[in-house]
């Protein structure tokens, strides 16, 4: 990987460097004095992320986010397959409001069937491209695809993402009406954050007739790692951004176990694991217990007993140890519903 070579080649370097300015006689010059010590600072700073990276448990937020930098990398330069015939299509004047369009391979028999996929990223970071193998991945299944991208925070908020979201799905719609798809099925789905602005989307009724739209083209939806309850998760700095204030009003509508109602008859999918350390399996379990006391027998909910948030979410598009079999869950739920 790219990442380790530039990493590994960056540590052995400053090591060396490192050792020759400890063996080497003091430097006179204050300003020297100071740009050696933090040479000396920052490759200790490396071997740490290192090391913890092998010490701390797998669970912890703190082993989550010291893969982070590693992964993110991955998925913005790896080498992955994208899906054939992609278009990027704006649905707005900012750079970030637009969506990649793979259509179905000629011959698919879900043509019809939509998949409108929102990434994850703490609602600060990512977008679609990061997710060019899931989008191989589904393709090859027979779907529509839809990828969008949306305005991050700090600059944004909960109401500016959900705003992008549904101007993104009305987009969607007059254009695959263009594309001769007249009676489309929707899915939607999302990893982390983008499970968040999917369940909240899919669960608000309101928001559809508000949009103008009948919510029976709604075929079901799907959370991985998602970020389906709020409430339960550490107010982080991240967090707030979005929601704003814990004492405020889009706190809580930002949260979808706000929206659950007996109207939610579209069965849905929960993938989440049990060593997930930045959305916690607990917080995601009551959002289920929730759902499936509301409205019984449209939950599937599978548990990972040693996945992370990171293996789980999309570290399995390069490392084959984090796949634990989420691609055919997946693939046979999502099979299932759009029969």
């Amino acid at each position: 990987m790219l990442f380790d070579l530039f990493f590994y080649s960056l540590l052995l370097i400053t090591s060396i460097g490192s050792y020759k300015i400890i063996k080497s006689a003091a430097a006179k010059n204050k300003f020297l004095k100071v740009l050696k010590f933090l040479f000396v600072l920052f490759t200790a700073s490396l071997w740490l992320g290192l090391i913890l990276q092998w010490v701390l448990p797998k669970g912890s937020k703190y082993q989550e986010v010291v893969h982070l930098p590693r992964h993110l990398s991955i998925l913005d330069y790896g080498e992955f397959e994208d899906g054939i015939n992609k278009q990027k299509i704006a649905y707005g004047k900012h750079p970030k409001q637009y969506y990649n369009y793979y259509p179905a391979l000629e011959g698919g028999k879900k043509k019809n069937t939509i998949i409108v996929y929102l990434h994850g990223g703490g609602w600060c970071l990512g977008s679609p491209n990061q997710h060019r193998y899931l989008a191989h991945f589904l393709q090859q299944e027979g779907y529509t695809l839809v990828f969008p991208a949306y305005r991050l925070a700090p600059e944004f908020d909960y109401k500016d993402l959900q705003e992008d979201v549904n101007n993104a799905l009305l987009h969607t719609l007059d254009f695959v009406k263009k594309q001769g798809i007249d009676h489309p099925q929707i899915i939607l789905g999302g990893t982390s954050a983008g499970g968040n602005l999917a369940c909240l989307l899919a669960y608000d009724e309101n928001r559809w007739a508000n949009l103008g739209l009948d919510r029976s083209i709604l075929k079901g939806a799907f959370s991985i790692v998602g970020a389906i309850n709020t409430a339960e998760m550490e107010q982080t700095f991240t967090l707030l951004d979005y929601t704003g204030p814990a004492d405020g009003k889009s706190y809580t509508l930002a949260n979808p176990v706000t929206w659950i109602s007996p109207q939610d008859t579209f069965p849905f999918l929960c993938l989440h694991g049990k060593k997930d350390g930045l959305v916690s399996y607990a917080a995601v379990e009551k959002f289920c217990t929730k759902l499936e006391q509301t409205v019984p027998n449209v939950l599937n909910f599978k548990a990972y007993e040693n996945a992370t948030h990171i293996e789980l979410g999309a570290a399995w598009y390069y490392n084959k140890n984090a796949n634990f079999g989420q691609d055919t869950v997946l693939t046979n739920w999502l099979d299932a519903v759009s029969n």
